[in-house]
């Protein structure tokens, strides 16, 4: 009788144990989602309020330009490559959470210094190694997230490359109707 409530304890211990070692693990990795989740957007977001507080006009231009072309870029490619995640959904390359707060992180490093940039891509690799310890994306997901956006604002900080410097119009005549674009860099 003593043997069995012994062995009954420690099978019920035993349970315990793995189950609150499931559980705390499934909690940090969940809090290390959360904080990835946030993080996409709070890098970017915070790049702003550093720009505003600046009261660096053509950098808050900047920011905006590349956040959204880092996300139209990234979204396009995520539906013409159609890689599949580690979790067997669709839609894994580029890492869209990743490439968001690149770019947050490459603005500024490239309009104000590697003092801003540096913590900024250290909390731009905790955004990546959420999403692959969630299984949402693979390595290659992450740094092809993180050097896309850092390209795009690379072109826009360093180089010039704007819309500002774009112009389009419609070419309409009784011989011809068209699109002419032009484009100074």
């Amino acid at each position: 009788m003593v043997k069995h409530r012994l062995r009954r304890s420690v099978i019920g211990i035993v349970s315990l144990w793995a189950w609150m070692s499931g559980t705390a693990a499934y909690a940090e990795s969940e809090t290390l989602y959360q904080v990835g989740d946030t993080l996409q957007w709070a890098i970017p977001v915070g790049a702003g309020f550093i720009a505003a507080g600046k009261l660096d006009g053509e950098g808050l231009g900047q920011l905006v330009e590349g956040a959204l072309w880092t996300s139209v870029t990234t979204h396009v490619l995520k539906v013409e490559i159609n890689a599949t995640r580690p979790n067997g959904h669709d839609y894994s390359m580029p890492s869209a959470h990743t490439s968001g707060a690149a770019q947050g992180a490459a603005f500024l490093q490239f309009r104000y210094g590697w003092r801003y940039g540096v913590p900024a891509y250290m909390l731009t690799g905790l955004v990546g190694y959420s999403r692959v310890d969630n299984n949402y994306h693979y390595w290659r997901d992450v740094v092809a997230g993180a050097a896309l956006a850092t390209t795009i604002q690379y072109l826009i900080t360093e180089q010039g490359v704007s819309v500002q410097n774009l112009a389009i119009t419609p070419v309409i005549s009784d011989e011809q109707f068209g699109v002419y674009a032009s484009m100074k860099f």
